[in-house]
């Protein structure tokens, strides 16, 4: 193959790859309201069934597509012996109006009474449909009031 045609199938090649993007880095909080009911099932072991409707997420970035969104967390968690496992959906709407799914696994119970764990974006509508990423947080909710305050980290990459 002579150079010049090489250099041509080369410059097409790399014109017709696809760009990959960019992991945001992100941190943020979350507000809402929380509804849980406590099955004891012995002493030491309980089922935790989980319902939080958040208002609204603001992330330190202002420019992070994830500002604004909103929905409902639902889920379970067994708690038996010091330990913690369960998990569940959420199922937000971004400021623009596309749904943004994530999966949530608790993985303990800090001392404040924090569930904390790890999140990831499992699908969603318009640019969430392909995107990926995850990360931990910490939810935190008000015995007596209900409120909810989830603070999360992590990354997300939009194609």
């Amino acid at each position: 193959m002579h150079l010049r045609h090489w250099l041509t199938a080369t410059i097409g090649l790399v014109a017709a790859t696809p760009a990959f993007a960019d992991a945001m880095e992100m941190s943020g909080t979350g507000h809402g309201l929380s509804e849980s009911t406590v099955h004891i099932v012995s002493e030491g072991h309980m089922l935790v069934a989980l319902n939080t409707t958040y208002s609204s997420f603001g992330f330190d970035d202002p420019d992070n597509p994830m500002n604004g969104m909103s929905g409902p967390c639902f889920g379970a968690m067994e708690m038996k012996d010091g330990t913690v496992s369960g998990g569940g959906l959420c199922h937000y709407t971004d400021a623009g109006g596309n749904v943004v799914s994530t999966r949530w696994v608790p993985e303990r119970i800090g001392e404040d009474g924090a569930v904390i764990g790890v999140w990831s974006i499992s699908g969603g509508t318009g640019p969430w449909t392909e995107a990926s990423g995850g990360g931990s947080f910490s939810s935190l909710t008000d015995r007596e009031t209900g409120e909810n305050t989830n603070t999360v980290t992590g990354s997300v990459t939009l194609p």
